[in-house]
């Protein structure tokens, strides 16, 4: 059933100006008087019997219960009564100037907007499973936790490696980033380890770099770094602290670049003719992944290498002008291999599990000249 479209805007009219007890009033010409003094009586809307006027004091108890909005409402229709006409859709005879018109849909615009927001506020929509309103918390998310995601699946060999004292997570995680674009450059050993870990000191390259000299020559596991060898960087034959973060600056950046080599060092796999078998394991979340590389120079050169995944997942090893890829669903072995390897060259071999957001790990493959 249609509704009359007079009738309807009469009801959003009366809606915007009722007040907090949902009382409906009506703006029809004839049906408003102003009293002498600060009183107005409006007679309800769409009504058939008369109901009797509302009075509106200053003084009255009941707009201590009133709508600041529906207040406004009603001042607007007191203060503007005589200078803009009276309009009534049965009218039919008074119009408004264009002017006047403007000033109207503006007024109404704002008092339509802010009365929504109010009944909004005031009866907050609920989501269709919710039967009554909740109060959420906001979701907090911690950017250092998402930033150790890609690489999470790798960690756990990470935390194996040979420093005297054991690195934060997210330190790790970033040194593995950086070491493995690293990795393929002909960058020398030292650069590298500099390289790798210069975004933890930004600005320390100098420092960076005369420690790498003496981490180049260190034992791993050692307590200190070499006291013989341009000691005065750090203090001399003080050992390392319990913890990472109880280290000096300084030590942090040995330790940090303690980490870096063993981490490039676990990532390059140098093979020769004769040392032509090579078996190297990385521990993951998904459980032990163990390569088998297998190096033959002579008659038909060859670089195969099969892997045992403890997860579904793919092998990728990129020869100069080809690669190979095998992969398979579920835990197991595949191999992959390519033909006329040169010596001295570097090929990268990717390792990739499927059903886990992670970026693949990447280990390149030295053949060495005799």
């Amino acid at each position: 059933m249609t509704k009359n479209p007079e009738s309807f805007s009469e009801e959003l009219l009366a809606w915007l100006l009722q007040d907090s007890n949902s009382a409906e009033f009506s703006t029809e010409t004839g049906a408003n008087s102003i009293n002498s003094g600060n009183q107005a009586q409006v007679e309800p809307l769409a009504s058939s019997q008369a109901n009797p006027a509302v009075n509106y004091e200053s003084n009255s108890p009941e707009l201590a219960d009133l709508d600041p909005l529906d207040s406004e409402g009603i001042d607007f229709a007191l203060t503007n009564s005589s200078e803009v006409p009276a309009f009534s859709p049965h009218s039919g005879s008074q119009s408004l100037k264009p002017g006047e018109i403007l000033t109207v849909q503006d007024r109404f615009h704002a008092l339509l907007k802010r009365r929504l927001q109010t009944e909004i506020q005031r009866h907050p929509p609920l989501f269709p499973w919710e039967s009554e309103v909740y109060a959420y918390e906001p979701d907090q998310v911690d950017s250092t936790v998402v930033g150790q995601v890609p690489r999470r699946l790798w960690a756990a060999q990470l935390r194996n490696l040979s420093v005297p004292v054991a690195l934060p997570e997210a330190v790790l995680a970033q040194l593995l980033d950086q070491c493995q674009d690293l990795l393929q450059t002909s960058l020398r050993e030292g650069a590298k380890l500099v390289r790798a870990v210069e975004t933890l000191f930004p600005g320390h390259t100098q420092t960076l770099n005369d420690l790498a000299g003496m981490v180049l020559v260190s034992p791993a596991r050692s307590g200190t770094l070499d006291a013989q060898m341009g000691s005065s960087l750090l203090e001399t034959s003080t050992k390392f602290p319990d913890s990472y973060e109880a280290a000096t600056p300084k030590q942090q950046m040995a330790l940090s670049l303690l980490a870096a080599r063993e981490i490039l060092s676990s990532l390059t796999l140098s093979i020769s003719a004769s040392q032509s078998c090579l078996e190297r394991q990385w521990l993951t979340a998904a459980g032990l992944l163990t390569l088998e590389i297998r190096y033959q120079p002579q008659a038909e050169p060859r670089l195969r290498v099969q892997g045992r995944l403890p997860s579904g997942g793919s092998l990728k090893l990129q020869g100069r002008s080809t690669q190979s890829t095998a992969s398979r669903s579920r835990p197991g072995c595949i191999s992959v291999e390519v033909f006329d390897p040169q010596p001295n060259q570097t090929y990268p071999l990717t390792v990739e599990f499927y059903d886990q957001e992670q970026e693949p790990l990447v280990f390149v493959i030295q053949p060495l000249s005799d």
